[in-house]
C-alpha cells in the first residue's frame, strides 16, 4: 500500500470521526460510551467503525444486527461465491474489456500500447477520461482535454501502466439535469441463482462538487426501486447528511424515475452471465441518451450504502437466494 493510499484512507475515516462527533450529540451518547460499544461490535458482529456508525449499531437490536452483512461476513461471502481464479476477469479494468467489450460499447487505451496508438486514439477522443486499472473509490480519476499535438504528448507522460483511458461518456439529459458535472452513474447487485441471474438492490449515485459520483470522494447515493427504476429514498453523503433534492441545482433526487430502468437492468443481467462462475456480482452502468452502458463490474463491492440507505441488514436475503432458500 503507497503513502498516497494511506493518506486518503485516514482522511476518510478522519471525516467519519466528524460525522460521529454528530451522532454522539443527537443520540445522546458519550464518547467513551460510543467507543466501548463499537469495539464490543466489532468482537461480536465483525463491524468497522464506518458501519457501527453509519448501520446506526448503537441503537440496534441484537436479532437486527444479526442480519447485516458486516465487513467479517463480506470476506467470508466472497471466497464462498466468488472463485478467486475468476476474479480478475472483473477486478481489473483493463482486462475486463476482453470479456466484457460488447456491453461497455466504447474503446480503451493502456499505455503498454505505445505512444502512436495514444496519438491516434486521443484524435478520435478529445476529451478523456483516465482512471486507475484496479482502484477504490474513484481515486486518481480525471478528465484530460486534448486540443493539440501538445496536449496529447503532456497527457500521454504523465500515464502509468496502473491506468486506463477511456472517452468521457455524457449522460443521459435525465440524469444530467440533477447533476452536470459527473458521470452520474447505477450500481446494480446481481446474484446467480441455479436457475438465472436476479437484480437484487440498485442505487444511483450522484457527484456534489466532484467530477466523479463517489461517495467516498464527496458524491452521494440514493437507493432505486428495482422492480420500478424509482428512487425511493432520499441521497446520503459520507458524513449521514440526506439530501431530497441536489443541493446544488435544487433538482429532485426523491421520487425521480430512472429513464431505461429495463434496458439497465437488462444489462447487468447479461454481463453476469458471461462468466456465471461469479455468483455475486455488482456493475456500475452509466445511462446515456443512446441507452445504457458498462462502466465496470466488481466481485467484492461492498454492501455498505445499500445497507445504510434501507437501514436494514442482507446478509440472509442474499445467502437465502444463492442457497434457494428465498
Amino acid at each position: 500500500m503507497q503513502l498516497s493510499d494511506i493518506t486518503k484512507i485516514k482522511g476518510y475515516y478522519d471525516d467519519l470521526i466528524k460525522a460521529g462527533d454528530g451522532l454522539l450529540l443527537e443520540k445522546h451518547i458519550g464518547a467513551q460510551a460510543f467507543t466501548i460499544k463499537a469495539i464490543i461490535s466489532f468482537v461480536v458482529y465483525g463491524t468497522s467503525f464506518s458501519e457501527f456508525a453509519g448501520y446506526g449499531f448503537y441503537g440496534k437490536k441484537r436479532k437486527e444486527k444479526r442480519n447485516y452483512m458486516t465487513r467479517r461476513h463480506m470476506f467470508r461471502f466472497f471466497d464462498k461465491y466468488n472463485p478467486v481464479e475468476f476474479r480478475n476477469r472483473i477486478g481489473d479494468k483493463s482486462l475486463a474489456a476482453q470479456y466484457y467489450s460488447d456491453f461497455m460499447k466504447r474503446e480503451q487505451y493502456v499505455k503498454n500500447e505505445g505512444y502512436e496508438k495514444f496519438i491516434e486514439f486521443s484524435s478520435r477522443y478529445r476529451e478523456l477520461f483516465i482512471k486507475k486499472a484496479v482502484g477504490w473509490g474513484g481515486e486518481g480519476a480525471r478528465i484530460e482535454k486534448i486540443e493539440c499535438a501538445d496536449d496529447a504528448r503532456h497527457v500521454w507522460e504523465t500515464l502509468t501502466d496502473e491506468v486506463v483511458v477511456e472517452p468521457v461518456i455524457k449522460n443521459h439529459d435525465a440524469l444530467k439535469e440533477v447533476y452536470p458535472e459527473s458521470l452520474n452513474t447505477i450500481k446494480l447487485t446481481v446474484l446467480q441463482t441455479k436457475s438465472q441471474p436476479v437484480v437484487v438492490t440498485a442505487i444511483i449515485r450522484f457527484g456534489n462538487n466532484t467530477i466523479v459520483d463517489n461517495v467516498h470522494s464527496g458524491g452521494m447515493a440514493a437507493g432505486i426501486n428495482v422492480g420500478s427504476g424509482l428512487i425511493e429514498t432520499p441521497a446520503t453523503d459520507k458524513h449521514f447528511t440526506e439530501y431530497k433534492n441536489h443541493p446544488i441545482t435544487n433538482k429532485a433526487i426523491l421520487g425521480m424515475t430512472i429513464p431505461k430502468w429495463n434496458e439497465i437492468k437488462e444489462l447487468a443481467i447479461d454481463a453476469s452471465r458471461v462468466t456465471p462462475q461469479l455468483r455475486y456480482t455488482s456493475w456500475d452502468i452509466a445511462l446515456t441518451n443512446e441507452g445504457p452502458v458498462m462502466i465496470e463490474g466488481n466481485w467484492d463491492a461492498e454492501f455498505y450504502m445499500e445497507q445504510r440507505l434501507y437501514n436494514r441488514g442482507h446478509r440472509k436475503l442474499f445467502t437465502g437466494i444463492l442457497e434457494g432458500r428465498v
